[in-house]
């Protein structure tokens, strides 16, 4: 795909540490499900992530109705989720080993241990609100725990790729293509 070939040329070996990971980012393409693909229900508007490196925060904000260059002002709709990230230590969000007794995720190929931080984060759901003309209709509390991770496959100043998941393991990976937001 594009995108893999994209990945491919990456020359980072760090992703998860670069500043440029910091600010906003416009989803351009995902093939994850609703909110994250820019939908809420039959409502389709801008996903946007916004990332606060110095404070290990981040919300992933959705956006419908909104117009400027990222559709994110005066948008009538908004839903927000608010989370932290720390770097991923490799042990495997669903607790469940991988036939081998381990929690973990294997050292590489060459038998090193792998720096899992250095590519990925893992990212701690804390609540979801959801705002009418900016007023809030409601805020949902995440149950403690409820976690994913972000591998960053690709980064330069104006793009992004991230496979996000709910166990660490390729197989239920989500891809996110992405833009560098404007606001």
């Amino acid at each position: 795909t594009l995108l893999a070939q994209l990945e491919s040329l990456s020359p980072l070996t760090e992703p998860a540490r670069d500043p440029r990971m910091g600010g906003s980012w416009i989803v351009l393409y995902t093939d994850a499900p609703p909110p994250s693909n820019g939908q809420l229900g039959f409502l389709k508007g801008i996903a946007k992530q916004v990332i606060d490196l110095e404070g290990g925060r981040y919300k992933n904000e959705l956006y419908v109705g909104g117009k400027g260059g990222d559709e994110d002002e005066g948008a009538w709709l908004t839903a927000v989720l608010d989370a932290d990230w720390k770097e991923w230590d490799g042990v495997y969000l669903d607790g469940d080993d991988d036939g081998d007794g381990t929690l973990k995720s294997g050292s590489g190929s060459s038998g090193i241990e792998v720096d899992y931080g250095a590519t990925t984060w893992k990212v701690t759901f804390e609540s979801l609100t959801l705002s009418l003309f900016r007023v809030p209709l409601f805020t949902q509390q995440f149950k403690a725990g409820t976690s994913r991770t972000w591998k960053m496959t690709y980064l330069d100043d104006e793009t992004r790729i991230v496979k996000a998941g709910k166990t660490g393991r390729e197989e239920d990976d989500w891809v996110f293509y992405m833009r560098r937001g404007i606001s």
